[in-house]
């Protein structure tokens, strides 16, 4: 009955015709992606009976890489039409990381696929010197703090990235940039649809709204602001992300979690000092429990050197504990060697300290480290 309805006219029949004629050029996609390696060094750390860092290695070997498959197309009409595909290097549970389509004019850009939130889009990191390190989500970070120790049980390190959809299934809308502003929207049916395909393997054509830890209807917005001046420039911005988790529990009512990000950063000639933070309410499940994470950091370039200071400070309350947290500071000194524009070595000394006593008897964390590693991007 479709391609009835489609054929009754000739001036519907010449458009089809023509929408056939462009798709079968399609989309040339090409490769692209990076590939990050490092040594880390464990200097001194809590390593005795019951601490985090018992019966771990003072040396490890890292590596990150991630495969782009990517592209796109410009029709008749001006429309870019094109495609993007991350597939991790490693083996994986989720082999394929981040895969979208998108449409873009001069209007702004709609991307439809699993990528992360409108406000991690539209997000800055605490400045680093490194491609690979920094307090602020780094590739490799090296503290055994992850231990049964630490409460919270998902934090390793710091983060000032407010993502709460993951990299759900989502639609997404970015605007042009006016005057130095542009912004993002971006909305998630359920958390789970990451990865979904043509069929989905629950109760049919939809997924369930009542999963325990699932979350749902995340919508998400970003508002950043760009722009030089005589002697500096500045890049500022604020995200904002909202959801209701699906299952509470037994009393199985609907909690909302939702959260709020910020960043300013000031560029003077080869120095960049910039400060940021987030705040997120109900983070786990339904449980009442919020987290804040705040930083600072500077970075000086000159010619392919760089070299940077920062600090990132997490406070993460325990699941339905009230008032108690565990908390992450960390310190380093990072620096970069530009070979190329794309390639780079890498380096960084830290400090890496979790509070996790607060009255409840976990064990703390305090390890220094140093790591070296490289960064290939292709």
């Amino acid at each position: 009955m479709k391609y009835a309805l489609l054929g009754t006219t000739a001036l519907v029949a010449a458009g089809l015709a023509t929408s056939l004629a462009q798709a079968a050029q399609g989309v040339q996609l090409g490769l692209g992606g990076y590939y990050a390696g490092a040594a880390g060094l464990i200097l001194d750390q809590d390593d005795g009976a019951g601490d985090p860092g018992q019966h771990t290695r003072d040396v490890v070997f890292r590596q990150e890489v991630e495969i782009h498959f990517q592209g796109d197309t410009t029709l008749d009409n001006g429309l870019t039409v094109g495609a993007r595909i991350e597939m991790d290097g490693q083996q994986s549970d989720d082999q394929i990381d981040e895969v979208w389509a998108y449409f873009k004019g001069g209007w702004g850009q709609i991307r439809f696929g699993d990528d992360d939130d409108a406000s991690e889009q539209l997000s800055y990191l605490i400045p680093t010197a490194s491609n690979i390190f920094g307090v602020d989500s780094p590739s490799f970070e090296f503290s055994n703090n992850h231990g049964n120790n630490f409460n919270n049980g998902l934090f390793q390190t710091n983060s000032t990235v407010l993502n709460i959809s993951g990299d759900a299934t989502k639609i997404m809308y970015f605007s042009p940039t006016f005057a130095g502003f542009n912004f993002g929207l971006s909305f998630a049916p359920d958390f789970r649809g990451e990865d979904t395909y043509s069929y989905w393997s629950g109760p049919g054509g939809t997924t369930t709204s009542n999963d325990d830890g699932q979350i749902q209807n995340v919508v998400s917005a970003a508002l950043n602001f760009e722009q030089e001046f005589e002697a500096f420039s500045i890049q500022t911005g604020i995200g904002f992300g909202e959801g209701q988790w699906e299952n509470k529990g037994a009393g199985g009512d609907v909690a909302t979690s939702w959260g709020v990000a910020g960043h300013l950063d000031v560029v003077f000639g080869g120095l960049t000092i910039g400060v940021n933070g987030t705040w997120r309410n109900n983070w786990q499940s339904a449980s009442g429990a919020d987290y804040w994470v705040a930083g600072a950091g500077g970075t000086y370039n000159w010619d392919a050197w760089t070299v940077g200071l920062a600090w990132s400070h997490g406070d993460y309350e325990y699941f339905n504990s009230g008032n108690s947290s565990d908390t992450i500071d960390i310190i380093q000194v990072t620096g970069r060697y530009d070979l190329s524009e794309a390639i780079s070595l890498d380096a960084m000394i830290g400090y890496n300290t979790m509070d996790g006593s607060n009255g409840t008897g976990h064990a703390d964390d305090n390890t220094w480290e140093a790591g070296i590693g490289f960064y290939l991007g292709f």
